[in-house]
């Protein structure tokens, strides 16, 4: 898959945080023609980032995390860096909890570079898991449950009681987003389902988003920042964003 270029990438961060945008505001604020801008919407309206309308674009909130292939291209960089800081908390012998998504298979690929030996990891993740599976002596308990394509996980009732059985050493997950109260949010009711059962069930909880999620909306709700004992990024936030974060009380690491 072709990657996105940083104004394509631009664009579907604007949408996340508004919404909508117009066709005349697209072009000031990315200084290119409007058949330029066009070219671009269509692009990436083909690939079900967005939906184009009359005169604009709007985040296709329901797919905006979709595409699991191309969220590995987008920010690989940042979300690498991200992982790199948070394996260093997995300490031989200890017990996870891990989410689906990009940013955790990052951080699995991290983990399995060090190789600490004798880890426990429960997850609904068949990425990480399989991504985990050269770390000698681990053991991995992956949950039943419907698949789901978006993410390469597993989830639902049957995942989410699963997870129930276990109470680990550390939560590490990503999300799909961070809004301007400090809310965490995912795209899809049955993502939350069985990530807030790891979340409740576990001793220490790394949050691992990169700067991309902050301000973006979505409507399933997780938790609040403030039950988040760390929070590993790739840039500081914004300035609005900090102050929420530093009112949080959560305890915030810049993955350089």
């Amino acid at each position: 898959m072709d990657r996105l270029s940083k104004r394509q990438s631009d664009i579907l961060e604007s949408l996340g945080r508004r919404g909508y945008l117009a066709i005349e505001e697209m072009v000031a604020a990315f200084n290119v023609t409007p058949q330029t801008l066009r070219r671009d919407l269509q692009d990436l309206a083909d690939r079900g980032l967005l939906r184009r309308h009359h005169g604009g674009a709007s985040a296709n909130l329901s797919t905006a995390n979709a595409e699991y292939g191309l969220r590995h291209v987008e920010t690989a960089e940042g979300k690498a860096a991200i992982g790199r800081v948070a394996a260093s908390y997995v300490k031989p012998g200890s017990s996870l909890f891990l989410s689906p998504g990009t940013t955790v298979d990052a951080l699995a690929k991290a983990i399995a570079e060090r190789g600490p030996r004798g880890l426990r990891v429960v997850t609904n993740s068949i990425a990480a898991a399989s991504i985990l599976e050269t770390c000698p002596d681990i053991s991995i308990q992956v949950t039943g449950g419907q698949w789901m394509r978006h993410n390469r996980a597993l989830s639902g009732p049957a995942a989410a009681a699963f997870i129930e059985n276990y109470r680990c050493d550390l939560y590490l997950a990503s999300i799909g987003a961070i809004d301007a109260a400090g809310n965490l949010l995912e795209y899809r009711d049955e993502d939350v389902a069985v990530a807030r059962v790891m979340f409740r069930n576990a001793r220490r909880r790394v949050l691992l988003v990169d700067h991309t999620k902050f301000g973006r909306v979505a409507t399933s709700r997780l938790a609040h920042l403030s039950e988040v004992d760390t929070l590993v990024t790739d840039r500081e936030p914004p300035e609005e964003a900090a102050k929420m974060v530093a009112a949080s009380g959560c305890e915030v690491v810049v993955a350089r």
